[in-house]
């Protein structure tokens, strides 16, 4: 599969969706596709990628997002959630682009990341950047769950990584308007690239 081959705005849109469906499975204690999971941490420290094959290495590895962003986008299951977290997340995306001192403040957390990019460390520099944006993503989830320790750092880590693919979705050419005046369009080409990022077996495991 080449870079002419894949439509990466729909891509990093999928991403936006895979980042909010494993906020939502983490916050109620459900499995986490772990395939999954691994491919949005990792993109957190792409934002000088030459390339969009460095921030998707593999695209089949977001094949939960695609089918995700599919299905809520066509109304296709009930993850109020996931859709809202998506669009919270596409909004903070907007909100940093119009905020220099945030992204000269992330952009130095994330050089110091690049080689050691532990959880902890990357819910820290959520806190510290995307937090202070001034609308916080308030996740719901199993109260019991939410309490346990290092699950607010998962949440916040994969936080980070829906605010970088809703980043690069924007960059692209993606905006909020799109999901709401031309949601056909975006279902679409969501579907396309569904048929060329297909779900392997391991994709359900935890």
């Amino acid at each position: 599969m080449t870079e002419l081959d894949l439509d990466y705005r729909s891509l990093a849109l999928a991403g936006v969706f895979q980042c909010a469906d494993l906020v939502r499975a983490c916050a109620n204690g459900l499995p986490v596709d772990k395939t999954a999971r691994s491919a949005v941490i990792a993109a957190i420290t792409t934002h000088n990628a030459s390339s969009m094959s460095q921030i998707f290495p593999d695209p089949h590895a977001f094949s939960l997002g695609v089918s995700v962003a599919a299905a809520t986008l066509g109304g296709e299951n009930d993850r109020a959630d996931v859709l809202r977290y998506a669009l919270q997340l596409v909004d903070l995306a907007r909100r940093l682009k119009n905020t220099p001192v945030v992204i000269e403040r992330l952009t130095g957390g994330l050089e110091r990341l690049h080689d050691h990019p532990e959880e902890i460390a990357i819910a820290d520099l959520y806190q510290e950047t995307i937090s202070t944006l001034g609308k916080r993503i308030q996740v719901s989830g199993n109260p019991e769950v939410l309490q346990q320790p290092g699950v607010a750092d998962s949440i916040r880590t994969l936080l980070l990584a829906g605010v970088r693919f809703g980043w690069l979705w924007q960059q692209l050419g993606g905006s909020r308007w799109q999901l709401i005046l031309n949601r056909k369009q975006v279902l679409e080409a969501l579907k396309s690239l569904q048929a060329l990022t297909p779900e392997r077996p391991e994709d359900n495991e935890s």
